[in-house]
């Protein structure tokens, strides 16, 4: 994967995953979301809402990622949901069938509130 940053943070007993730059392909292979998501779960947090506001791009390799992190959260018991998700995204989301498994909200204090 290819960004410039994750950044974590904890709401109200929600931990915040903020995205910034690209989920793409890359050379490094590095699964940086499902690092923070395991980290996360394993520090007893179950509610993860993963914040796209910041992604530019995403493609295929991203959506597989994000994918393998919902799993890894739903398989301990938890939720992972999605905000600020671009209409690009979206697209690309609804084309994948992700949009019936991973809910997504327009703003991140929506998808907090979800809990």
């Amino acid at each position: 994967m290819h960004w410039t940053e994750i950044a974590r943070r904890t709401v109200g007993g929600v931990v915040v995953l903020d995205l910034h730059g690209q989920m793409t392909l890359s050379g490094d292979q590095e699964f940086r979301l499902l690092h923070q998501v395991q980290r996360a779960l394993d520090e007893g947090f179950r509610h993860i809402v993963v914040n796209l506001a910041s992604v530019a791009y995403l493609d295929s390799t991203g959506v597989g990622e994000i994918v393998g992190a919902y799993t890894r959260v739903v398989r301990t018991g938890g939720m992972l949901k999605l905000c600020c998700v671009s209409a690009r995204t979206e697209e690309l989301l609804r084309a994948a069938n992700i949009d019936s498994v991973v809910h997504w909200f327009a703003t991140e204090s929506a998808a907090v509130e979800s809990f």
